[in-house]
């Protein structure tokens, strides 16, 4: 049988992170599409959290975009 490979918090962080920097503005589902999972809320929210990432909101919508922290990255 093949194994499955289930992929480290590190890489969905870091996957994560080079989805926002090559789309400043995206938002969450597209996010989620791109990286290939249904939810992803708490990875941004450690991205955030270590000032990666910084989130606009616009009414109901929210945007992502690297943060001031992101050039020098190590997880």
């Amino acid at each position: 049988m093949g194994e499955i490979k289930k992929e480290s918090r590190k890489d969905l962080l870091a996957k994560i992170l080079a989805v926002i920097r090559e789309n400043p503005g995206i938002r969450a589902a597209e996010i989620n599409r791109r990286i290939g999972r249904e939810h992803s809320w708490s990875l941004r929210a450690t991205l955030i959290k270590r000032g990666l990432v910084r989130k606009k909101k616009d009414g109901a919508a929210v945007y992502y975009y690297p943060g001031s922290g992101s050039k020098d990255v190590g997880f």
